[in-house]
């Protein structure tokens, strides 16, 4: 193995510096994936949020309306309830959606590489 090491320090440093460059842009497009879903899982959660607070807002509303207004005088008495219970479901939606975006280990690429690098050393060991 230390011989193995030492045909490798002998190399051309330019074949050591592409390897070396390979395996920051494989770390950096692992990183840039991981932040991806980062930053969709968030931005499903606002939306989920922001669902949510509007079916708040419009329940209460309607809830005010129906409190105040003769039924009588609503022919469409249904969107009172139709309209926050529409912005709920879509908030229930967002965040279940959000929960099952997952994010992949972030190292996984890598040390699949550097196992296939000592198979690598191992077979030109062995020849």
């Amino acid at each position: 193995m230390f011989k193995l090491l030492l045909k490798l320090l002998v190399l051309p440093p330019e074949l050591l510096k592409v390897h070396a460059l390979g395996y920051a842009d494989l770390a950096s497009q692992a990183w840039a994936d991981h932040l991806c879903t980062l930053k969709n899982r968030w931005v499903i959660y606002s939306l989920s949020a922001l669902n949510l607070l509007l079916a708040l807002i419009f329940g209460g509303m309607a809830l005010l309306l129906w409190s105040t207004l003769p039924l009588t005088d609503l022919p469409h008495a249904w969107v009172l309830l139709a309209l926050p219970l529409t912005l709920l479901v879509l908030s229930g939606l967002c965040w279940a959606w959000a929960r099952s975006l997952r994010t992949r280990p972030l190292m996984d690429d890598i040390k699949c590489q550097i196992q296939l690098d000592l198979l690598a050393i191992q077979k030109a060991q062995m020849s």
